[in-house]
């Protein structure tokens, strides 16, 4: 069975690679096609592939994948630029990105008013964090302002990292079956985020510094460019969490400080050669979640307010709260606004807390964060095309 599955990923991923264009015309986005994918996988091997048990076995590797999209995510924002254009990304940021947190917990407590806050406030944060992958086609749509996709991008690049802390907060507190303590609180920013923050800055200051040293006595070999991004998400990853921190803040502060720390050459570009060997796992954990989905679906049992909550998570409780938070910013119109709001579609990010979830969840929770991550793919992945080709209208009726 290991080959037959080794098969249909392979032949899906070539011809994914074949006919890239014509999916896109299709309006049928990476994330869209890989999730088909896994659901077809998980149809043929229904009998032999029940994927209804927690994922131990593979959660590692998903982890990692999450580590290195944080760093690169991180370190391919551009703090030079930020600190030139950052009154947009930071209102979405530090008050879009709380009142849609806000927002997605006062509707699951609307609706599932029997279960407790604090599960709720995990649903909640599982669901905050966006994933630009799935609106490639906006950010690479050149009639679309440059303002809008830099809001986009950057937001998405940040969003994520800013969510982990809560989000193992609201985890642990979870576990505990109570809010922690203030006490415990502390002991977890001391430990987890601290630990975290001094690995992030001791590597990647001594990995920047021997970097700089081989490119400057020609050690750097262009072809292996790729690695080093990879190689240092995990280690800074794996480190932290070795030592007791959180390896997914070190991996996104890394990428921060890598920003600052590294001295960019034109003729390599370590971040965007790395994103394709990124974007072959990360299409793998959507085959996963397509296969995942098709089995959990047979065991949930749907009711009216777990797909209200699905539609309404995936789309009003992210638009709204951006609109709100970008109603005093003169500097766009109400289109641009909008575009904004209606791209924060949930991924990478939501999948992995999810999954970490599973494991001591008693269904609800992962049932609406599973729903609502497939409303998202489908819904962002369907209006992305006519989004972007509508600006094209717009600047040819200029």
């Amino acid at each position: 069975m290991e080959y037959y599955i080794a098969i249909i990923l392979a032949l899906a991923f070539f011809i994914y690679s074949i006919s890239f264009r014509q999916l896109a015309r299709a309006e049928l986005t990476g994330p869209m096609y890989f999730v088909l994918v896994g659901v077809f996988m998980a149809a043929v091997f229904s009998s032999q592939l029940k994927l209804t048990q927690p994922l131990d076995n593979l959660l590692p590797l998903i982890e990692l994948t999450l580590a290195v999209f944080l760093f690169s995510d991180a370190a391919k924002t551009r703090i030079a630029v930020l600190e030139r254009s950052y009154k947009i990304p930071l209102i979405l940021l530090f008050v879009g990105l709380p009142l849609t947190f806000f927002a997605t917990w006062f509707v699951g407590y609307m609706l599932f008013s029997n279960e407790s806050l604090l599960a709720l406030a995990l649903v909640a944060i599982i669901l905050t964090p966006t994933d630009a992958a799935l609106s490639k086609g906006i950010l690479d749509a050149k009639a679309v302002p440059v303002h809008v996709r830099e809001a986009i991008n950057v937001e998405s690049g940040l969003n994520d990292g800013l969510c982990v802390p809560i989000f193992l907060f609201l985890f642990l507190s979870w576990q505990a079956g109570a809010w922690l303590e203030p006490l415990k609180m502390l002991e977890f920013v001391v430990t987890e985020i601290g630990i975290a923050l001094a690995s992030a800055a001791c590597i990647t200051y001594i990995a920047t510094r021997l970097i700089h040293f081989s490119a400057m006595h020609h050690y750097f070999e262009k072809a292996s460019s790729p690695f080093l991004i990879l190689s240092l998400a995990i280690i800074n990853y794996s480190v932290a969490q070795a030592l007791g921190g959180s390896g997914f803040v070190a991996a996104f502060s890394a990428g921060l400080l890598f920003d600052k720390l590294y001295v960019r050459q034109p003729q390599i570009k370590l971040i965007e050669q790395s994103e394709n060997i990124a974007d072959f796992f990360a299409y793998l954990i959507w085959c996963l979640f397509g296969a995942y989905t098709y089995w959990q679906l047979h065991s949930i049992e749907l009711t009216v307010n777990k797909v209200a909550f699905a539609l309404i998570a995936a789309t009003v409780v992210r638009v709204l709260p951006v609109l709100i938070s970008l109603w005093l910013f003169n500097g766009m119109n109400f289109k641009d606004k909008f575009t904004i709001a209606w791209f924060g579609p949930r991924g990478l990010a939501s999948i992995v807390f999810t999954l970490m979830v599973i494991d001591s969840d008693d269904g609800l929770i992962s049932e609406l964060a599973i729903l609502t991550i497939l409303a998202s793919v489908f819904i962002h992945g369907v209006t992305t095309r006519p989004i972007a080709k509508s600006y094209e209208h717009t600047h040819s009726e200029r």
